[in-house]
């Protein structure tokens, strides 16, 4: 009644949003990329065969780090993301966990410190909150997929299988303990197939070829955004002048909506 007239916008819309625009919506689509970068291939692994998910999981970081990617790895809890951490440490890779422990500031510079490559894999157990924008991204996997959740619903999976969708060999692989896809898990993938097909239709219709995308890293290693009126400095500059107080909204500790979840 407020707003006769509104444009809503989501990369992952829901039933919520289909509501507020009445009982015939009118839908405007964009799921073509400036860079041509189709959302990633994505495979479940079965990890009853494998006798559990660590060597595969391993080889397959492995494997990235060799073509100087990087890789995220989301987790159930806390504890799991401290426990597959240090095991990916213990096995040469530069691996740290990202949890609701690690201070604003920090978390910055571990964000800058993957994507310089001084580490190899961030670790964490709801990667959703961060707002990552991490182009050297190649690898994106999801433990316990099968397992219904808010952390493992159908538009969580969606938005963390897009965390690999900035590099040009991104893949999400989604590991399943039961052997099975959950219903989230299927209507993901679909979702996720179904744009890439209309991406790569696009880019052979065009003649466009994927070319890497880029946010620049600044002086300090940080990823830029700019701070709003922070005069042409980065967060992680004005928080290391100590204005993290007044950046709480923009590099604080911020959780979805109802709380924190599963640990994270």
């Amino acid at each position: 009644e407020r707003v006769p007239q509104a444009v809503l916008v989501s990369a992952t819309p829901g039933a919520e949003m289909a509501l507020l625009c009445g009982p015939s919506p009118r839908v405007t689509e964009l799921v073509v990329r400036p860079t041509g970068i189709p959302d990633p291939h994505v495979a479940v692994v079965d990890v009853a065969p494998l006798g559990g998910y660590e060597d595969h999981l391993l080889a397959q970081i492995e494997a990235r780090v060799a073509r100087r990617e990087r890789t995220l790895v989301t987790c159930i809890t806390k504890a799991s993301a401290e426990a597959l951490s240090d095991f990916l440490s213990g096995h040469g890779v530069s691996s740290i966990a990202l949890h609701s422990g690690v201070k604003p500031l920090e978390r910055l510079r571990l964000l800058a410190q993957l994507r310089s490559g001084e580490l190899d894999v961030l670790v964490g157990c709801n990667l959703l909150r961060e707002g990552l924008d991490l182009p050297e991204v190649s690898l994106v996997c999801v433990l316990n997929a099968d397992k219904q959740g808010l952390l493992r619903s159908t538009t969580s999976l969606i938005q963390t299988i897009g965390r690999a969708a900035r590099h040009v060999n991104g893949v999400a692989l989604l590991y399943s303990e039961s052997g099975r896809s959950s219903e989230a898990m299927e209507q993901a993938i679909a979702e996720t197939n179904r744009r890439r097909a209309k991406q790569l239709a696009h880019n052979e219709r065009n003649l466009i070829v994927p070319r890497a995308a880029g946010t620049a890293l600044g002086a300090d290693g940080a990823a830029e955004p700019r701070a709003p009126d922070g005069g042409g400095a980065s967060i992680l500059e004005m928080l290391a002048r100590g204005g993290q107080a007044g950046l709480g909204g923009v590099a604080g500790d911020r959780g979805p909506p109802g709380g924190d979840l599963d640990g994270e």
